[in-house]
């Protein structure tokens, strides 16, 4: 007779599901009466390889010896990730391609658990000891999460509160169809049988990857030191042990994806320590990036790896900039409306913005992720601004928003309206203030958003065109200085 498994009470929990749970002698107990009822078994991984997407998806495979029965035969191969898609899994025998196909694939999940265990054992005998010692032989007619219905062998019906009064409970043998790992079930057909090395693969969700990056600027914001983080979340329910990890840097279509085994010259970061970091080569219309070495990702982990480092990377621009409709869109009908744009008040954001190219020691694809931007004050490093980029391609400038300025400050009005027929002039005063004790250039950006035909008929200073619907107005502020800028736009329709 099977011997009895006996679950033991956790206490108070906030998980309702797991108030009661198993000892780790009778949990490996019931694995091994399990594992008995399957004549093969999948327990031995060669090698795994993990592939991480920035949408949070991974490619699993692993390489796993199997001992195949010779026919027709069931094949179990336990301790996948619980996060897996059953329908994106392969199955391919390395040992014997041609000769070992399947028949069916079964996906099995519905683990052990104490809820799931006395579910199974409603309508059977169990016995249970309460805190004072007292037993209770019968049969479980109900079960919640505060208490136990149990039917005794001379026939009253006991009702036993549950949470902190019961010390165990004691079942039969573990119920057909319960198993303690997510499980992969195969029936194969094999010409030869024996031992035979496997490779599975599937898709697993939960799992991705993101850039961290930390920027350290010099006294004079004109240089900064870089370096970038590979960030790994865990949740698929599986540790991969010494696993060859490789993260793929862009948009994938998920109907589209492939996972192929890349090949090829790989292009090593010149400026990382690429014993330990990163090679970076493209692939597709994305980037791959391959680590040289291989790493236990745990489950339920968050691991970061050095992703690169540059030193001395210069300043293309620190930018004053005053918008005050930075990311404004005009509602239907609104540019017509004499109310739209009168007065507004905002602050003087500052950006840094640096070229990803070789002569600024960078040059390589930068994946999307935070950038966290630090300075010295002296003695400690501090945090000055912290801004998020996407996937950089090199040669490409990188903008990155710092934050406000405390010390410069500005303020804009409407000072005319004036609309006839299919025209419209309008004027504006826009005053900027400097508090520092250095000078600074800000830049007064104005939106044309009435309408697409415009023209700047009068200004107080010369302006750039940044685009179709916009301008920027440079203005150079000694300390303590204020400065005013004006100017009359004309619509015509």
């Amino acid at each position: 007779m099977p011997r009895p498994q006996r679950l033991v009470p956790q206490g108070r929990s906030n998980d309702k599901g797991s108030l009661m749970r198993l000892p780790a002698l009778s949990l490996i107990f019931i694995v091994t009466l399990f594992a008995l009822a399957f004549p093969a078994l999948a327990e031995e991984t060669d090698s795994v390889a993990l592939t991480v997407y920035n949408d949070g998806n991974a490619i699993v495979k692993e390489v796993r010896t199997i001992d195949v029965p010779k026919g027709t035969g069931e094949i179990r191969f336990e301790d996948v990730a619980s996060t897996i898609d059953p329908t994106s899994v392969t199955f391919r025998s390395l040992t014997d391609p041609q000769g070992t196909t399947i028949l069916e694939q079964n996906y099995e999940y519905d683990l052990v658990g104490a809820d799931k265990l006395l579910e199974k054992y409603l309508g059977k005998d169990v016995e249970a000891v309460t805190k004072d010692g007292s037993t209770l032989k019968g049969r479980l007619l109900s079960f919640d999460e505060g208490q136990l219905v149990i039917s005794t062998a001379d026939g009253p019906l006991s009702i036993v509160e549950r949470p902190d009064n019961v010390r165990s409970v004691t079942c039969g043998s573990l119920p057909e169809g319960l198993i303690v790992k997510p499980t992969l079930m195969w029936l194969l057909q094999s010409a030869a049988g024996g031992s035979q090395q496997v490779e599975v693969a599937y898709n697993a969700s939960q799992c991705s990857w993101k850039a961290d990056y930390i920027m350290v600027l010099d006294d004079k914001d004109t240089a900064f030191d870089l370096n970038g983080w590979v960030t790994l979340t865990n949740n698929t329910g599986k540790t991969y042990r010494d696993a060859r990890l490789k993260l793929i840097a862009g948009e994938v279509h998920r109907q589209e994806q492939r996972d192929t085994d890349f090949s090829g010259g790989l292009a090593r970061f010149g400026l990382a320590d690429t014993e330990h970091g990163f090679e970076e080569k493209a692939f597709a219309e994305y980037h791959l990036y391959t680590l040289p070495r291989p790493t236990t990702i745990k489950d339920k982990q968050i691991k970061q790896i050095e992703l690169l480092s540059a030193k001395g990377a210069p300043v293309l621009e620190k930018k004053y900039l005053f918008d005050v409709m930075r990311g404004f869109t005009p509602w239907w009908e609104g540019p017509m409306q004499e109310d739209f744009s009168v007065e507004e008040k905002g602050k003087v954001q500052v950006f840094i913005t640096f070229k990803n190219d070789e002569k600024s020691h960078l040059g390589m694809p930068l994946p999307a992720g935070r950038v966290r931007l630090f300075k010295y004050d002296g003695t400690d490093l501090e945090l000055v601004g912290e801004d998020n980029i996407d996937h950089t391609p090199k040669d490409e400038k990188v903008e990155l928003n710092m934050g406000n300025a405390f010390d410069i400050s500005g303020d804009r009005k409407r000072t005319n309206f004036v609309t006839t027929g299919h025209r419209m002039d309008e004027r504006f005063e826009i005053r900027l203030r400097n508090h520092k004790t250095e000078a600074v250039t800000v830049y007064a950006r104005e939106h044309m958003l009435r309408w697409t035909n415009w023209t700047i008929m009068s200004k107080s200073q010369d302006f750039t065109k940044v685009d179709a619907q916009t301008v920027d107005f440079p203005v150079t502020l000694q300390p303590d200085e204020e400065k005013t800028v004006t100017y009359t736009v004309t619509y015509i329709w």
